[in-house]
């Protein structure tokens, strides 16, 4: 190894060390390229295949996507059209007044609704503007009606519970007072 290593540095002393450093650096250069084309040529045939496979399965899932945000494009255009629908109901049931299909005209005598426990003077005229005019409308409406009529007043009533009005109303309705007060008596703020 010595003689070689001395062969190689007798070599250089003779061509000078600026000479022998460009050919080591050629020749690196030269082994770096033939096994950089030897690579592309041998792998040529599957780095395309694979490639192309790639590019085929890319193409396929965004092909997949596309479709299924159509799908849900339309799913949500549908809900839309859903929704509208029942906004467009709700707002006819409201005209006509909440409790039944029939305009209610306002009765000339109207209950004191704010004798239940839990309504006031606005929720009063909430229910009035809704067509709820009497304790007998007012036991005969269900409490999801009750509820939404107090939703549209705004965040102000979403602490009022009106799942005992109807019980109520309907004593009221039947003159049933002195049963009612002691009810109402026994449950603070008109809650079963």
């Amino acid at each position: 190894m010595n003689i070689l290593v001395c062969g190689l540095f007798s070599t250089a002393e003779s061509y000078g060390k600026e000479t022998a450093t460009f050919e080591i650096i050629l020749m690196l250069l030269v082994a770096f390229l033939l096994g950089y084309l030897l690579r592309y040529l041998l792998g040529k045939g599957n780095a395309g295949k694979e490639w192309e496979d790639k590019y085929y399965e890319l193409k396929h899932q965004y092909e997949l996507l596309e479709n299924k945000l159509k799908m849900f494009e339309n799913e949500n255009m549908k809900l839309k059209q859903d929704l509208d629908g029942c906004l467009k109901r709700q707002k006819q049931s409201s005209a006509l007044g909440i409790v039944g299909d029939t305009p209610t005209a306002a009765p000339t005598q109207k209950d004191e609704l704010k004798k239940i426990e839990g309504i006031g003077p606005k929720i009063q005229q909430m229910l009035y503007d809704a067509g709820i005019y009497t304790f007998a409308q007012l036991a005969n409406t269900d409490v999801s009606v009750i509820q939404r009529i107090l939703d549209q007043g705004g965040p102000a009533y979403k602490v009022h519970n009106p799942e005992s009005w109807p019980f109520q109303a309907k004593l009221a309705a039947e003159g049933k007072w002195e049963e009612l007060k002691k009810w109402q008596d026994e449950h603070k703020h008109g809650r079963f």
